[in-house]
Formats: structure tokens, C-alpha cells, sequence
């Protein structure tokens, strides 16, 4: 993320080090520093607004749930089902971070908002990475909710499960990723990865709308891409797992983000079921629903850490974690073009990102080319003088 600069080993453990090289047993016998004097204040400062605003969003939910459309009482009942375990898990979340900070700010895990540069605020240490919290609490109610939703369908069971492996393979990913600070080249390669069990479960269909200003240039209304669909899917995950990571830098930018496309995600979901007679059309979208709703609570447990005055940063195993949850729901939901909509901020930074970074590139290559140039000069001028 941009906002953050990665804090470096304490002065005691830098000390320490060093001592170590000439007396261990010296070293064994000096006591470590308790971190928690030295810890910063770990609380959920937005929690109020968090609440306010997610109880008037579940309320339009609900009354479009349980009012405006027929919907049949199975779909209702796992619906809300699912929604009490993702509130659940919003408690959970906020109970757990804190108690996470200790440990990773003993391991070194924080950074100092570059933001605050200059005031007091920006001395303090901010712990990072708190996006694995979020992303075990996740894959805890998906499983419970597994445990509830028992289906005898194969078909459901095989995409949830491998919707769960791709999810938890991008949690992991991301959390090596501040650990170690892989390169950027290194990172565009990761969800490549995690999204191997997705594309090998999907079993979907492979057929795309054409949208009407196209169809006379086409010709056709809706077109098979077959296995291409299957590229077109992993090049979508790799899409939402990386443009979240990019578009950051603010305090609470990341996870706000997440919190407003899910929202926009259920909305739509509901509204498809509702509008739909096909039971195995409406079992897609209740299946983006059962992803989405704990997503969404346990991301607003983290934004009311994550807002700004921030005091954890997200790090960047939430933003893949976030990226790749979105990804699946979309695909196994059979509506990843209408998530592209939903995306649009992100896709308008990319395009206007991919310029600058290449324009970057290019004056480091111009600045290389000048002092090889330069050094050649000077090099051919001395042997002439000799």
C-alpha cells in the first residue's frame, strides 16, 4: 500500500543483533522489552457509523428479501441463515483484531502512515497485514455455513469448495506477500495461482451476452467463447486481486472499496433472484450471496479500524483475500460482467496508472542509456589522452 512505510527492526533487537555476534550468552541474558507499553491504541474508532450504516443498508436488503419479491422460503431461510453467521463474525472480527496487533507488532509487522508525515500521528506504529484476521474469520463462517446448508447437490459442493481453496490460497499469498515484500512482477503472477481450483471446478456455462449497441456489427446475440471463456475467467481474477492492491493509499481506501462493490454485489443479486423463474439461475446468485454477506460484515469490522484516523493497515493480504472473494462470487455467480461495472473506479485507475508506470520505465531506461553513454564518453576521452 502507499500510505504506509514499512517499520524497521527495533534499536533493542538492531542492538542485540549485534551483540550477539561477540557474546550469545550476553545476549541470552538481556530481556527483551515488553512491546505492550509501547503499543499503540488498538480500537474500533467508527464503530457507531459502521453500525448505522450497515443497519440501513441490511434493512433495504431485507425488505427486498422478504417484501417486494416472491421468493421461495428455502432460498430465505439460508439466505438469513447466512446472515446471522456473518453477523456473528462481525463481532468476532472486531474481538480479534485487536489481539492480532500484539502478536504482529512483536514480529515487526507495522509500518508508519507517510500521510501524517510530520506530526505526531505519523511517528506512531501502525500495525499491517490485519487483513488475515479477516480472511480466517471468513473462511470459518463459510465453512460453518457449509455445515448448515447441507445440499446433496455435487455440482454446488464442488464449486463451493473450490471457490473456498481459491479464496484461502489467495489469503496465504498475500500474507507471504508482507512478510517477504514480493516484487511487483512476482505479485501480477500470484493470483495465477490461487485461481487454479476455480478454473478447474467451474462448470458453468460458457456463453456471453452481447450487449444491443453490438449486435449489429456482430450479428448475434449471445456468443460461446468456449475455452476462451476459461482465459477470460482467469484473467478476470488476476484483474480484481490486483486493482483493489493499486487502488490504495488512503486511510480505510481498501477496505471501503470492498464494502461498497459487495453491497452493490448483493443488491444485485437479490434482485436477479427476485426477478427470475429459473430455480438453478437463482441458486447461482444465492451462492454469490452466501460469499458476499460474511465479506461484506467482516470488512466493515475492519474499515471501523482501517478509517481514517487509521490505526491498522490492511495490508496486502486483505486486498487479494478481497480481490480474489469478489473474483469467485462473480464467476461461480455468472455475472462477471456486471462486476466489471461494479469495478469501474478501479479499471479508470489501472488506465490511467499503466501510462504513468510505462512512461516511469522508460525514463529509468533513458537515464541508464545516458550514463552508459556518458561513461563510454569519458572512457574512450582518457585512452585518447593516454
Amino acid at each position: 500500500m502507499a500510505a504506509r512505510k514499512r517499520g524497521a527492526k527495533s534499536p533493542q533487537t538492531i542492538s542485540q543483533q549485534d551483540t550477539s555476534s561477540s557474546s550469545s550468552s550476553l545476549v541470552a541474558s538481556l530481556p527483551l522489552p515488553s512491546p505492550s507499553s509501547q503499543d499503540p491504541l488498538i480500537e474500533p474508532s467508527k464503530l457507531p457509523q459502521i453500525l448505522s450504516v450497515s443497519a440501513i443498508f441490511f434493512s433495504g436488503f431485507f425488505y427486498l428479501l422478504f417484501y417486494h419479491y416472491q421468493i421461495e422460503p428455502e432460498l430465505k431461510i439460508s439466505i438469513v441463515i447466512n446472515f446471522f453467521l456473518s453477523f456473528f463474525g462481525f463481532f468476532l472480527t472486531i474481538l480479534l483484531i485487536p489481539i492480532a496487533t500484539k502478536y504482529l507488532l512483536r514480529r515487526n509487522l507495522f509500518g508508519y502512515d507517510i500521510n501524517k508525515k510530520g506530526t505526531p500521528e505519523g511517528a506512531i506504529k501502525v500495525p499491517e497485514s490485519l487483513g488475515i484476521v479477516v480472511g480466517i474469520v471468513f473462511l470459518v463462517l463459510a465453512i460453518l455455513f457449509r455445515c448448515f446448508n447441507s445440499t446433496s447437490d455435487s455440482k454446488w459442493l464442488v464449486q463451493y469448495n473450490a471457490a473456498l481453496a481459491s479464496i484461502c490460497f489467495m489469503t496465504l499469498l498475500g500474507f507471504v506477500d508482507d512478510v517477504l515484500d514480493v516484487p511487483w512482477r512476482v505479485k501480477l503472477l500470484l493470483p495465477s495461482i490461487a485461481t487454479l481450483p476455480l478454473i478447474m471446478a467451474y462448470a458453468g456455462g460458457t456463453t456471453i451476452i452481447i450487449p444491443k449497441p453490438l449486435i449489429p456489427f456482430v450479428g448475434l446475440t449471445k456468443l460461446n467463447l468456449g475455452g476462451m471463456y476459461h482465459i477470460y475467467m482467469f484473467l478476470l481474477a488476476v484483474f480484481c486481486t490486483n486493482s483493489i492492491n493499486i487502488h490504495a493509499g488512503l486511510n480505510g481506501l481498501e477496505a471501503g472499496q470492498t464494502a461498497v462493490i459487495s453491497c452493490a454485489v448483493l443488491i444485485h443479486n437479490i434482485m436477479q433472484i427476485g426477478s427470475s423463474t429459473d430455480s438453478g439461475y437463482k441458486q447461482t446468485h444465492a451462492f454469490s450471496i452466501y460469499l458476499v454477506q460474511p465479506l461484506l460484515t467482516t470488512t466493515l469490522a475492519l474499515l471501523s479500524f482501517n478509517w481514517y484516523p487509521s490505526s491498522v493497515f490492511v495490508g496486502d493480504t486483505f486486498t487479494y483475500f478481497a480481490g480474489m472473494a469478489l473474483a469467485v462470487a462473480g464467476i461461480l455467480g455468472h455475472f462477471s460482467e456486471t462486476l466489471m461495472i461494479f469495478f469501474a473506479p478501479q479499471i479508470l485507475n489501472f488506465l490511467t496508472l499503466v501510462p504513468q508506470r510505462f512512461s516511469l520505465q522508460m525514463v529509468f531506461i533513458a537515464e541508464v542509456f545516458i550514463a552508459e553513454v556518458s561513461l563510454q564518453m569519458v572512457f574512450i576521452a582518457e585512452v585518447s589522452l593516454d
